[in-house]
C-alpha cells in the first residue's frame, strides 16, 4: 500500500476549509470580517489573536448569527492563503 506524503500544514487535522472575507494592514497585521459556513455568510463581531505558531494565526471570534453571538476559533495558514474552522470529519 502506497502512502502520501502531504506538505500542506492543514491536512493532519481535522478541519474544514472555509471562505474568509479579512482585513490586511500595512503593518500585517490580519482582521477576519466575514466567514461562510455552511453555505451563509457571517459577520465577525470581534475577534482577537490566541496564538500565532509555525505559520499559522489563530483567532478566537464572535460571529453574527441572527440575534445571538456564537464563538468559533477560525485559523489562518500563511503558506497556504486558506482559513478553517475546526471539524468533525477526518480528511480523505
Amino acid at each position: 500500500m502506497s502512502q502520501i506524503i502531504s506538505l500542506n500544514s492543514h491536512d493532519y487535522l481535522p478541519m474544514q476549509i472555509v471562505p474568509v472575507i479579512a482585513s490586511f494592514n500595512d503593518d500585517g497585521q490580519i482582521r477576519p470580517l466575514y466567514v461562510g459556513i455552511d453555505g451563509e455568510r457571517l459577520k465577525v463581531s470581534s475577534s482577537r489573536v490566541r496564538r500565532c505558531f509555525a505559520g499559522q494565526v489563530e483567532f478566537y471570534c464572535k460571529l453574527t448569527v441572527g440575534d445571538t453571538l456564537k464563538p468559533v476559533l477560525l485559523t489562518y495558514y500563511l503558506n497556504e492563503c486558506i482559513w478553517t474552522i475546526p471539524g468533525t470529519d477526518s480528511p480523505p
